[in-house]
C-alpha cells in the first residue's frame, strides 16, 4: 500500500472508524466483557451498552486507540509509517507529519509498538541466538568511551538467527544481571549461544551451549557472530529521539516502571450503531 492508497481507503475519520468496527466485529458489535451481541448505541454518552451485562463500551474500548483525542485518520497514518519505514518512525517524525505534540507521538509510537508485538513475543528464543549490547544515550563530552561510558542506558539485544527478536534494559553487565536475561529470554536447549569475549557471558551462560567471537581478532568465525543482535542495537543506539527510545523490554526486577502519559476522554461520532440498537 502507498500513500495514494492509504489516502484513498483512510482519508476521513468515518472510514477509518467503519473499517476498525468491520475488523473488531465482522458478525455484528458484541460486549467484549460478556459476548452478548446486538448491544443498542446510547447518543448521548456515544457508547454502546449491552442487553446482558449492562456494560457500557466504545469502539476503540480495549484498543490502543482507547481514551485518545487523536483522530484515528492520523493514527493509521502514523501505523502506516511506522510499519514501512526500514528503521521505524521516531516520536519527533511523527510530531511533524501528524501535527501533534511530542507527548502525544511519543504515546502513539510506544503504542503502536506494543501492539506490534507477535503473540509469541513473551516465548523464549531457541535455535541459534545471538547477544549483544549497546549503551544508549545522548552525546557526552568526555569521559570513558564504550562499555562503561558514563550516563548512559544499556541494552541486550538477543535475536534468532533469521527468527525472532529481543532488546531488554539492563542496569549493567555483571554475571548475575546477564543470567537473569538469558534465563528469561533463551530456552536452555537452544541449539547455540553467540556472544563476543566478555567474560561475563561467559559465567552468565555456562548452562548454554555457548560460543564466543573474539572481537580482537575478527567479528565472524564460521557461524559464530553477534551481528544480528548488534544490527537490532544500532537503530536503538543512533536513535534520533532523546533518551531511550520506549518499547524496549525490561530486565527482571531491575529498572524503574516506564513512564505513563495521561490520557483523555474518547469522544466517538455518532453515526456507528450496532445491530437494532435504540438511539
Amino acid at each position: 500500500m502507498d500513500l495514494l492508497e492509504l489516502e484513498q481507503r483512510f482519508g476521513t475519520q468515518r472510514k477509518c472508524e467503519e473499517f476498525l468496527k468491520a475488523k473488531r466485529w465482522p458478525d455484528g458489535v458484541t460486549c467484549p466483557k460478556c459476548g452478548t451481541k446486538r448491544p443498542y448505541w446510547i447518543r448521548t454518552v456515544r457508547l454502546w451498552h449491552c442487553r446482558g451485562c449492562g456494560h457500557r463500551f466504545s469502539l476503540t474500548s480495549g484498543t490502543i486507540f482507547h481514551r485518545s483525542r487523536t483522530p484515528l485518520r492520523k493514527w493509521f497514518i502514523a501505523i502506516y509509517l511506522m510499519c514501512t519505514a526500514k528503521k521505524g518512525a521516531p516520536a519527533k517524525q511523527l510530531e511533524r507529519t501528524l501535527g501533534v505534540t511530542y507527548k502525544t507521538a511519543w504515546r502513539m509510537s510506544h503504542q503502536i509498538r506494543q501492539a506490534m508485538k507477535h503473540a509469541d513475543f513473551d516465548n523464549k528464543l531457541a535455535g541459534i541466538v545471538e547477544a549483544d549490547d549497546a549503551y544508549v544515550g545522548g552525546k557526552r563530552s568526555g569521559g570513558k568511551r564504550g562499555r562503561g561510558a558514563p550516563g548512559k542506558t544499556i541494552v541486550v539485544g538477543l535475536k534468532e538467527q533469521n527468527g525472532a527478536l529481543k532488546a531488554v534494559v539492563v542496569p549493567d553487565l555483571k554475571a548475575d544481571t546477564l543470567k537473569a536475561v538469558l534465563d528469561s529470554s533463551v530456552r536452555l536447549d537452544a541449539e547455540m549461544l553467540c556472544t563476543d569475549e566478555l567474560k561475563s557471558y561467559g559465567k552468565a551462560a555456562k548452562d548454554y551451549a555457548h560460543e564466543q567471537v573474539k572481537h580482537s581478532e575478527t567479528y565472524v568465525n564460521g557461524n559464530v557472530h553477534t551481528m544480528g543482535g548488534r544490527e537490532l542495537l544500532v537503530p536503538v543506539q543512533a536513535g534520533r529521539d532523546k533518551g531511550l527510545p520506549p518499547g524496549l523490554v525490561q530486565a527482571p526486577a531491575s529498572v524503574p516502571r516506564r513512564v505513563r502519559v495521561p490520557v483523555q476522554q474518547p469522544e466517538e461520532p455518532g453515526h456507528l450503531r450496532g445491530g437494532a440498537g435504540r438511539v
